[in-house]
């Protein structure tokens, strides 16, 4: 069960009005083992359109959850959402309606599917997902607008950055353990140089 609604947020001693998946930003990572079939009860907790978007899954089209497959949800319907997912590997989800605006504002979440080979990847400690993502603050307010998108194409660079919806994001991890990073970015428009002080790192 998947709800997108409003949530309070502080960022940087502020509190703001942001948007999330079952309360959380991100949403929930959903993880599922390769090859299964999901069924996602997504309910519109908003008091606008939106659909839910699996991003990179191969589905059958009409839960594609795009404009072009599926008419807007208004406030308060729900939808099933069947998901088939045939390929290992990390996934999103994400609205496509008002990207600009309910993306921005909060509404992502990953998809860890587990793949059926025990060597499909190089052993590891352990996993972690990151976000990376930034909003754009301006006297106080977030620099959108609800009544519609604002810059071409969604372009917007944003002056805060978050990782895991967090300006403050801190992991531990102990000497010669190994982490294997699943890299999300969630910005509309900002590419990441991503890197860990001191720490070796290989793609």
């Amino acid at each position: 069960d998947l709800t997108a609604s409003y949530v309070k947020k502080n960022i940087n001693g502020a509190e703001y009005r942001l948007l999330a998946y079952n309360g959380s930003i991100p949403g929930p990572l959903i993880k599922i083992a390769q090859g299964a079939e999901v069924t996602i009860n997504f309910k519109n907790g908003l008091d606008l359109p939106t659909l839910l978007h699996s991003h990179g899954v191969r589905m059958d089209n009409g839960f594609d959850g795009s404009q072009t497959t599926q008419k807007e949800m208004k406030p308060g319907e729900t939808f099933s959402y069947q998901l088939k997912f045939p390929d290992a590997g990390i996934y999103w989800y994400h609205p496509h309606v008002r990207e600009d605006y309910e993306q921005e504002l909060g509404l992502y979440g990953n998809y860890l599917v587990v793949p059926v080979s025990a060597d499909y990847w190089s052993p590891v400690n352990r996993e972690v997902t990151l976000f990376l993502d930034d909003i754009l603050i301006e006297n106080g307010k977030i620099a959108l607008s609800k009544q519609g998108a604002d810059h071409t194409l969604m372009g917007r660079f944003g002056n805060v950055m978050l990782i895991n919806g967090e300006t403050n994001y801190r992991l531990s991890a102990k000497k010669g353990e190994v982490v294997r990073f699943y890299v999300t970015n969630a910005a509309n428009t900002r590419p990441f140089n991503f890197s860990i002080q001191g720490a070796k790192m290989k793609l």
